[in-house]
């Protein structure tokens, strides 16, 4: 084992993936369905297969399907899920609830504890669209073939951004406890919605 590759690629994915479009996808999907277990598996398996993509030199479907039109699949799949959100909080809004995770304790936060395949499934999705092709996945290209270890640069890779992911799902169920539940699914709506506009444009 190259632990010098390991380390290396550890510390270069964990600062570059911090407050990333990822992390704050990872928050956002936290505060929107509260299943904090179902989003962090999600996200780390999702994040683990195009890291292990990457470092194995795949990135198949990027030699058959331009950039450009994976940047606007994964732009698109972010605007639509923000607007999936902004619906529900428009419903939230007209059903009357907003309280905190504190108040709700004995409903919200029991359905916290429980498993939903459902939100496992959009969080595995939704961040493996993300993440095919992005800069992290060209990182780990480049570091796998540059110091020819690829399975050091995988471990690396894929500890770092399930590190980030961890971090999100804490900072998405700190929010829960001081935010009302309508607020976080507005900020989540928007969120999607700038964070997919903005990958369309290529700036993320």
């Amino acid at each position: 084992m190259d632990w010098s590759a390991l380390l290396s690629t550890f510390g270069l994915i964990f600062v570059a993936e911090l407050g990333d479009k990822t992390q704050l996808a990872v928050v956002t999907q936290t505060c929107k369905y509260r299943q904090p277990w179902a989003v962090f598996l999600g996200a780390s398996l999702a994040l683990t297969a195009v890291t292990g993509l990457g470092a194995a030199g795949g990135q198949l479907l990027g030699r058959f399907v331009p950039e450009p039109v994976l940047r606007l699949v994964a732009a698109a799949a972010f605007g639509v899920m923000g607007l999936l959100i902004g619906c529900e909080a428009y419903r939230a809004g007209r059903q009357g609830y907003g309280e905190t995770c504190e108040v709700e304790a004995e409903t919200t936060c029991a359905a916290a504890r429980r498993w939903d395949w459902r939100v496992f499934a959009a969080t595995f999705g939704l961040l493996f669209v993300a993440e095919m092709g992005d800069k992290t996945q060209l990182a780990v290209l480049g570091l796998a073939g540059e110091r020819g270890t690829p399975l050091a640069v995988f471990l690396g890779g894929a500890l770092a951004l399930i590190a980030v992911t961890a971090v999100g799902v804490v900072g998405g169920q700190g929010l829960t406890r001081l935010i009302p539940q309508r607020v976080l699914l507005w900020m989540s709506a928007l969120a999607f919605v700038l964070m997919g506009v903005l990958m369309g444009f290529g700036v993320l």
